[in-house]
C-alpha cells in the first residue's frame, strides 16, 4: 500500500473504556473479545446497570465469561450460535432505555452483524464502541452475487456462493456490514493473481 494512503470508509476500532455519563451498559462479546470484556472490568465495576451478552462457542473462549462472573458477580449471557446471540439481543433491546451505551467486542464476523441489529432498533452507531480482537479475517460482500463471504483470510478469494474469483477492497460498506469484492479478471479473464494471506 503507498506511504500516507488510506480509504476513509474502512472501519477505526479503538479500545473499549467505559462511557460513565451513561445510565446502563449493553456489552456484547465473542471468543477473544472476552480479554476486553475483562478488561473492562479490570479498570472498575460501574454503578449503572449492565447487560452482557457472550458468544462463546468452545470451553476455551467462555473462560474470560467465567472470570468476569467470579470477580464481578454480573450476570453474563451465554450463547454458542451467533444466531442465538442475535435473537438475545434484539429481546433485550426491547427493554432498553435513554442513555444506553452500547460496547462490541470480537472479530469482524460479531461487531457488524450485531452493529447492524442494534442499527435496526434504531441505535446511533456512535453510542457503538467497538473493538476488533482475535482474527483480522474479513466479510467480504460479492457485489456479483450480492452475498456475504465469512473469514476470509487472503487477497483474492473465491465467492462461495456463483464462484467468482475476487479480489479483496479495502472499501467497506457499513450498510452490508463488509469489504467489497470484486471479480479479479473481469478484464483478462483466467488471468487470476496468486492469494496472498493478509488478513491472518
Amino acid at each position: 500500500m503507498e506511504r500516507g494512503y488510506s480509504i476513509k470508509t474502512k472501519p477505526i476500532y479503538g479500545t473499549l473504556v467505559w462511557q460513565e455519563n451513561a445510565t446502563h451498559h449493553f456489552l456484547v462479546v465473542a471468543g477473544e473479545g472476552g480479554k476486553a470484556l475483562l478488561k473492562l472490568f479490570q479498570q472498575m465495576v460501574p454503578k449503572q446497570a449492565t447487560t452482557i451478552f457472550y458468544l462463546a462457542e468452545d470451553d476455551a473462549s467462555k473462560k474470560y465469561a467465567d472470570t468476569v462472573q467470579k470477580m464481578t458477580g454480573e450476570t453474563i449471557t451465554i450463547c454458542d450460535s451467533l444466531e442465538s446471540l442475535l435473537d438475545s439481543v434484539k429481546t433485550a433491546l426491547e427493554n432498553c432505555y435513554m442513555g444506553t451505551q452500547f460496547y462490541v467486542a470480537g472479530e469482524e464476523g460479531l461487531i457488524w452483524p450485531v452493529a447492524k441489529t442494534l442499527s435496526e432498533f434504531g441505535v446511533d452507531d456512535r453510542n457503538v464502541f467497538k473493538e476488533q480482537t482475535g482474527s483480522l479475517a474479513r466479510r467480504v460482500f460479492c457485489v456479483h452475487c450480492e452475498t456475504i463471504n465469512e473469514n476470509v483470510h487472503h487477497d483474492i478469494h473465491q465467492c462461495g456462493t456463483c464462484g467468482l474469483n475476487l479480489i479483496v477492497r479495502d472499501h467497506f460498506s457499513r450498510h452490508w456490514g463488509a469489504y467489497m469484492g470484486f471479480m479479479v479478471d473481469g478484464e483478462t479473464p483466467g488471468e487470476i493473481p496468486a492469494a496472498q494471506e493478509v488478513y491472518p
